[in-house]
């Protein structure tokens, strides 16, 4: 079977972004499923670092963002993957402005957080606890994901063709 393949799309890509795609590629590999991962940002700067705080926050989580480098999101990123996950609706509307059939491919990651209201909260600016604060939640969100990309995959597979 193919490898889901994920975008996870942020604002500058240096904090939930690239937190929901090392936390998605731990995920699926702990179920043994491969995964092909990405992230973006609609605002980002191509090669920039994550931010110190985001990569301390999953350092401490054992997670290291100190490889990750920025990306700005592309309609060509927004074609390759399966799956766009956005956190805000900002984000949706970027990538409908890329990609105006991409609408199918949208999750909103909001849905997936407790107590997410419309969009997964940015911790940029703030104080560090709200980093870690922010990664556990984008993990325990982006568990939730997995399941539920998996389920529908599981879904597909068993429907007659």
């Amino acid at each position: 079977m193919i490898p889901p393949r994920l975008l996870f799309v942020c604002t500058a890509n240096m904090n939930r972004s690239p937190t929901a795609a090392a936390w998605a590629l731990k995920l699926f590999a702990d179920r043994f499923v491969g995964a092909e991962i990405r992230s973006a940002g609609t605002h980002a700067h191509d090669g920039g670092l994550a931010s110190a705080s985001a990569t301390q926050a999953m350092l401490a989580l054992g997670f290291d963002l100190r490889t990750h480098r920025t990306r700005l999101l592309t309609a060509e990123a927004i074609t390759w993957a399966d799956s766009v996950v956005v956190m805000e609706p900002m984000h949706r509307d970027k990538v409908l402005g890329l990609a105006p059939d991409a609408a199918h491919k949208i999750v909103a990651m909001w849905e997936f957080v407790e107590d997410g209201g419309d969009h997964v909260r940015d911790p940029q600016g703030r104080a560090y606890a709200e980093f870690e604060r922010s990664a556990v939640e984008i993990g325990t969100a982006t568990q939730k994901l997995v399941a539920h990309v998996l389920a529908e995959r599981r879904a597909r597979r068993r429907a007659p063709q």
